[in-house]
């Protein structure tokens, strides 16, 4: 075995170690990362109340001082009573004195006092439920941020159909989701790596983008999805379903679909296809490139297909050059097939040693507790 095939192995032992304890420890927090989630959300409705009081909509307004205690609420009673029952009524009572205040009815800033005292009890709620070390770890604070996405693409879905709103209650429920997970991802950024920052701080504008735009929903879904996609390279998350080579094929019929719609002139529809290589496929295919030691191959593919090609697509480039950016990429696509395969080998025998692993260390704990 080569130099680099041991060092990619030991590498790759390491992460898969990572990933399974973080697995681990992401189902025994999966009460609490339930129970934030929803209080993420409370969040989200607050400040969507705050911007529909500034625009003195009274009915919008009432639709997000109500969902909190009509709906929130009933999820985390169960955790509130068995943790206090004099904070589960502290928290009913705030959120209902909320429904009932936050209105346009009353002066802007007793609204506000309302508001703030409703963000108060929550704050006491995360204290005493989660508590104050796990609220400030980095990968649960990532984990509420893939939770608050997923919800507002459901959310965008129910109230977007041919570029108009149809439920605009749903559709702000959808941006106030975004708006707090990006708060949230203010909180940690310190804490990610730089090349993924980036990527996300990018993401974010194009998904706000495609929401003042009115985007079709796939395309919402893309955007959040590719957030998404970059917190579970964060957390060390693996994609299971897919082969390595499933991706580049993906591409490849992706980019030759871009070339067909963007020569029909439909460069929306070309720039959705090209993002979907992208953030669908790439994606999961840079972090087995540099493991192989392919990572300057990596970091061009990137720039060719993520920044250069959707580049020319928004400044409506000729057909001639997207073509040929697009076959390219393509032949850096021949390369990679034929490079890929050899992670699956790998990333096998590192599985097995570390079932392996693991199954020693199990048996180990065993045999001490009995004896």
């Amino acid at each position: 075995m080569t130099k680099v095939t041991i060092t990619t192995l030991l590498i790759t032992s390491v992460l898969l170690t990572a990933s399974f304890s973080q697995a681990v420890l992401a189902d025994s927090n999966q009460d609490k990362v339930d129970f934030a989630s929803s209080l993420e959300e409370t969040l989200g409705h607050f400040w969507a109340l705050e911007q529909n009081l500034d625009d003195n909509n009274a009915e919008l307004a009432l639709i997000h001082a109500t969902h909190p205690i009509a709906e929130l609420y009933d999820s985390m009673r169960p955790e509130l009573k068995a943790a206090s029952p004099d904070l589960d009524a502290q928290v009913q009572d705030t959120l209902m004195e909320l429904q009932n205040r936050a209105n346009t009815e009353i002066s802007r800033t007793q609204a506000q006092q309302a508001i703030d005292d409703a963000k108060g009890v929550v704050a006491i709620a995360r204290s005493t439920i989660v508590g104050d070390e796990l609220s400030e770890d980095t990968d649960f604070k990532t984990e509420l941020m893939k939770v608050l996405l997923e919800t507002s693409i459901a959310e965008y879905h129910e109230a977007v159909t041919d570029g108009v709103i149809g439920e605009m209650a749903e559709f702000q429920d959808g941006s106030a989701f975004v708006w707090r997970s990006q708060q949230i991802f203010d909180e940690i950024r310190s804490d990610v790596p730089t090349h993924d920052v980036k990527e996300i701080d990018e993401l974010y504008v194009e998904l706000w983008a495609a929401y003042d735009a009115r985007a079709d929903p796939s395309a919402v879904e893309t955007l959040a999805g590719g957030i998404i996609h970059e917190l579970d390279g964060v957390l060390g998350v693996e994609d299971e379903e897919n082969n390595l080579l499933d991706y580049v094929e993906n591409i490849r019929v992706l980019l030759e679909q871009t070339k067909q719609e963007y020569s029909n002139g439909d460069t929306d529809l070309a720039l959705s296809l090209a993002t979907k290589a992208y953030l669908d496929n790439f994606e999961f295919l840079e972090a087995p490139l540099i493991e192989l030691d392919q990572k300057e191959l990596s970091e061009e593919v990137e720039v060719m297909l993520r920044e250069e090609l959707r580049s020319m697509i928004k400044d409506g480039e000729p057909i001639s050059k997207i073509d040929a950016q697009v076959d390219a990429i393509l032949e850096k696509m021949d390369t990679i097939a034929t490079v890929v395969p050899e992670f699956g080998t790998i990333a096998m025998m590192v599985l097995a040693v570390a079932i392996i692993s693991i199954i020693a260390v199990t048996s180990k704990s065993r045999i001490s507790i009995r004896v």
